[in-house]
């Protein structure tokens, strides 16, 4: 997968440097409250393709953070759950103790019958 997105990045970019090599105009550009100009068309396109790339990554890399903090606490919750389901198999695994049993036999509430 990374090598094929490495492939388009690499084409996307040779298709960016043909657009500009043939268009040798100069145009200029009108950022909000700033103009920049005249430039040529291909460097108006590179310039917007690296800019859209970088934010691009700094989107990936703020999901990626937000990725491995939400994994951290998943990972503590299932060694929590894991330490817990260990001790549930401990006490299911030890044989319990008989229940004491009163010298007056099982039935001590009742009386002895007259036989």
């Amino acid at each position: 997968m990374n090598v094929l997105v490495a492939i388009l990045g690499f084409v996307f970019f040779i298709v960016l440097v043909v657009v500009g090599v043939y268009n040798e105009g100069a145009v200029t550009v009108n950022l909000l409250l700033w103009q920049v100009g005249p430039v040529p068309l291909g460097a108006a396109i590179a310039a917007a393709a690296v800019f859209g790339t970088a934010f691009a990554c700094a989107i990936g890399v703020i999901d990626g953070i937000k990725i491995r903090f939400a994994n951290r606490q998943l990972r503590r919750q299932l060694e929590r759950l894991e330490e817990e389901a260990d001790a549930l198999r401990l006490r299911l695994a030890r044989p319990e103790s008989p229940a004491p049993v009163s010298p007056a036999g099982p039935f001590a509430g009742e009386p002895r019958s007259r036989v």
